[in-house]
């Protein structure tokens, strides 16, 4: 799970910095010794882990509705979790929880009980303003330069999309549906949230009830193999030997790309609990009255990598029933009032949204829960971004086109509070859907009918 350390903007920064500087030596000496390989730090990779320092140094950060918050009983200012968006910063996140969680590495990691609401692991052994690895060899950065060079060039040579989808589905009209989205940071309140969602899963089975779970997309940071082995298959809420009984699916999200996309085509989905999937990611599921398009956002980031859009358009046009599309990114946004929110995914769906054949629109990427109003030709458009990371509660009112956003919150002074997480299910009863959106705790938010 996620360490503390690796949570601070001002640790993760200035250890890139670090990082920047030993590969940058053995590019210019190609010095092997305690550095990266010296074909790893080719310049592109060094100018690209440059480039993203300088830009990440020089934007105002806003996490969660507002860059800081200030506490009610004193004068000094906290950030909230730091999970930057930028590919390069993430991959230096990835490494820097690699090298810390690796059991030969000399900085060890220890419990920390004093910010339960983010996470309960920090690095052993701190002393204030010590430098993870300093008192150590040059070999421990070096090996952290290295995993980043190699993130860095995964990165950029992303794996090749497959341009298929999975084989079509059928459903049951009255089967349930459990959605999480952003989930994949593996913090204690995640597992909590798949303890939760496991709790549907099993009510389903004992009322012999179909029931798949989807998850929106974003493992932390990067989407390495090892984030998805550690953070997201063991606490995922469907059991490995009910991997025919309970369907699974993963949409693709930016941070699964940030990496290239490898560990989610070729690990993620080829673990059976995903086999359905067929290693795709993109997929139907259909029933009489409805069908549900899982797409793939991340690919093309905040995009719809072909042939989707033609593979909607087909499944719209050759299929009576009302349609539901579940992806990573947003279609629009009560949060984010820029005009490039969804512009590809909108652009490309124009023709089927125009004619009202969406009408339901699922999605993750902001980690909050918001329900809208019928807005941009969708009738149902939802937002469940808030499975698995902690975000300060949102104390500004919800802009149109939104409706309701759930505000509860926990932990720290007055003005320090974290955002509940959470999860929705939904259960198909022939043309309705009822819809319902819990919290980690397993509180009832809202309750909701989609027809």
């Amino acid at each position: 799970m996620m360490i503390s350390d690796v949570l601070s903007r001002a640790f993760v920064l200035r250890e890139a910095t670090r990082i920047h500087e030993v590969l940058k030596g053995s590019r210019t000496t190609g010095r092997r010794s305690g550095g990266a390989n010296a074909e790893l730090a080719d310049p592109e990779i060094t100018e690209s882990l440059r480039h993203s320092i300088v830009k990440e140094m020089s934007t105002t950060r806003k996490m969660g509705g507002d860059t800081k918050r200030r506490a009610a009983t004193n004068s000094e200012e906290k950030e909230a979790p730091y999970i930057s968006s930028d590919p390069i910063i993430s991959i230096v996140q990835s490494a820097l929880e690699l090298y810390l969680q690796d059991p030969d590495t000399v900085d060890t990691v220890e419990v920390d009980t004093t910010n339960p609401s983010v996470t309960d692991r920090r690095a052993a052994q701190k002393r204030s303003g010590r430098r993870v690895f300093e008192q150590f060899s040059v070999t421990d950065i070096g090996w952290v330069s290295s995993v980043v060079a190699i993130g860095i060039r995964k990165f950029k040579d992303k794996r090749p999309f497959n341009p298929n989808p999975a084989q079509d589905l059928q459903i049951g009209d009255n089967c349930r549906v459990i959605i999480v989205g952003d989930w994949g940071s593996g913090i204690p309140r995640a597992q909590k949230v798949a303890m939760e969602m496991r709790k549907h899963v099993v009510d389903a089975k004992n009322q012999g009830i179909e029931c798949h779970v989807v998850h929106l997309g974003d493992v932390y940071y990067s989407g390495f193999e090892f984030e998805y082995r550690e953070r997201f298959l063991p606490y995922w809420p469907v059991l490995p030997t009910e991997a025919d009984a309970v369907r699974s699916w993963c949409l693709n999200g930016n941070h699964d790309m940030y990496s290239g996309g490898h560990a989610y085509f070729d690990y993620l989905l080829a673990d059976p609990r995903f086999a359905r999937q067929e290693r795709s990611s993109f997929f139907r599921l259909a029933n009489k009255h409805w069908q549900i398009l899982g797409l793939d956002t991340a690919w093309d980031d905040d995009g719809l990598k072909d042939p989707q859009d033609a593979w909607v358009r087909d499944k719209v046009a050759s299929n009576t029933q009302k349609t539901m599309i579940m992806s990573h990114h947003q279609l629009f946004s009560a949060r984010e009032q820029s005009p490039d929110v969804g512009r590809v995914m909108r652009a490309k769906l124009k023709g089927v949204l125009e004619l009202n054949k969406i009408d339901a629109a699922i999605w993750g990427h902001e980690h909050r829960c918001v329900t809208y109003e019928p807005h941009d030709h969708i009738r149902y458009g939802r937002l469940i971004g808030h499975g698995g990371v902690p975000v300060w509660t949102d104390t500004d009112s919800l802009a149109a086109p939104g409706v309701f956003q759930s505000n509860k919150s926990m932990g720290g002074g007055v003005n320090e509070r974290f955002a509940y997480m959470g999860f929705a299910v939904l259960n198909f009863k022939g043309v309705e859907i009822e819809a319902a959106y819990y919290d980690e705790d397993g509180g009832l938010d809202l309750r909701e009918v989609l027809k």
